[in-house]
């Protein structure tokens, strides 16, 4: 879990980084600047790295899982309430963000 985790959120930390058309666009209706974007890419890369790494490590893993926690349910209220977006755009944070308290959880 904490694998297919990782690899989602780091290929969404990298598609930030090199400012992909798509998530651009996405972005702007959120109203946050862009060089934001950049910042949350980095700790997503960084957050699945840790992530990968707390397969073996299992504060890595807490630590991980607990960014996750906030960026996801920062993702949540950016979609909900800052791009009033329908309800059903936020099910790839919220998944996330239910996989990310499995991994805490069974790591405590």
């Amino acid at each position: 879990m904490q694998a297919v985790l990782s690899l989602f959120l780091l290929s969404g930390g990298i598609i930030k980084l090199a400012r992909v058309p798509f998530q651009v666009e996405h972005w702007s209706h959120y109203h946050y600047p862009l060089w934001f974007m950049s910042v949350v890419g980095i700790l997503e890369i960084v957050g699945a790295l840790a992530l990968i790494s707390g397969i073996w490590n299992r504060y890595l893993a807490i630590g991980s899982g607990v960014l996750f926690v906030v960026l996801m349910a920062g993702a949540i209220h950016a979609h909900l309430f800052r791009a009033e977006q329908p309800i059903v755009t936020i099910l790839p944070a919220a998944i996330c963000l239910i996989l990310s308290v499995i991994v805490i959880s069974s790591r405590l």
